[in-house]
């Protein structure tokens, strides 16, 4: 009687039982491994808001009130200009053209006959101080206020013309001259459209040249209608120790510096 005895290769790890091991697709159903999910501080965590970024794009509620409080907060105002500067070291002061200003020679004069134009003129005063208008032929206007001018030749156009309406404007301001003589860069005759102090004269005149004499300057200018000459210390008025002799130059002053 003849046995057969089958021997089959034995293998350690057909001894392990695989049905211990979990299951692919019970993985996602252990609730052990879904803890992360249920656990409330993760939760409040997803929900927090970014400072960086208002609006979190999880949670739309949170975003929703944040634009909700930002319209409740005011509109900014709008933005100011900043104030002008002025890049003048002097402070400018216009000419005074009132009813006081003494009319000049070279000054342009509009001279206006109400309702009657033939009459109305636009005239410069020569250097004789005179003036021409049709009627009058000449008449003066130099040292005169322009409402002295204008009474003037009112008087003189009721011979022919009746109850005459006359208007004088000081149109252009040609005879306010200042001389600024002596030891500067640029001496000369200059012509100003602006109340003028000593400072500013000297500077339109370029400057003191390198021998000058700063602290004897004179002034010569016209008060109550004589000449009179003014002593002025220019290191005294830069320094500050006397700035009234910083004074305004009239028509027809004269600045000499030794």
């Amino acid at each position: 009687m003849i046995f057969l005895i089958l021997f089959f290769p034995f293998n350690p790890m057909s001894s392990i039982n695989l049905s211990n091991q979990p299951n692919q697709s019970n993985v996602a159903d252990d609730p052990n491994d879904l803890n992360h999910l249920n656990d409330p501080n993760r939760t409040n965590q997803t929900n927090q808001i970014n400072p960086s970024n208002p609006i979190n794009p999880i949670n739309p509620s949170n975003s929703i009130a944040w634009a909700q409080d930002s319209k409740k907060q005011p509109a900014a105002g709008p933005v100011q200009p900043a104030p002008a500067i002025s890049k003048h070291p002097f402070q400018i002061l216009p000419l005074d053209v009132s009813e006081n200003y003494v009319i000049g020679q070279g000054d342009v004069l509009e001279v206006f006959v109400w309702r009657n134009e033939q009459l109305s003129r636009n005239v410069t005063v020569r250097p004789d101080g005179k003036i021409s208008l049709p009627l009058i032929q000449d008449i003066q206007a130099e040292g005169l206020t322009a409402l002295e001018l204008k009474d003037q030749i009112t008087r003189i156009f009721k011979q022919y013309v009746q109850n005459p309406t006359v208007s004088v404007i000081v149109s252009q301001i040609n005879s306010y001259k200042i001389s600024v003589l002596g030891k500067v860069v640029q001496p000369g005759v200059y012509a100003i459209t602006t109340k003028t102090t000593l400072l500013e004269a000297i500077s339109l005149a370029g400057g003191f040249t390198q021998w000058a004499n700063q602290k004897k300057i004179t002034v010569i200018t016209s008060q109550g209608g004589q000449k009179k000459k003014l002593q002025v210390n220019y290191t005294k008025i830069v320094s500050g120790k006397d700035t009234s002799q910083n004074i305004i130059l009239t028509r027809g002053d004269t600045v000499i510096v030794p």
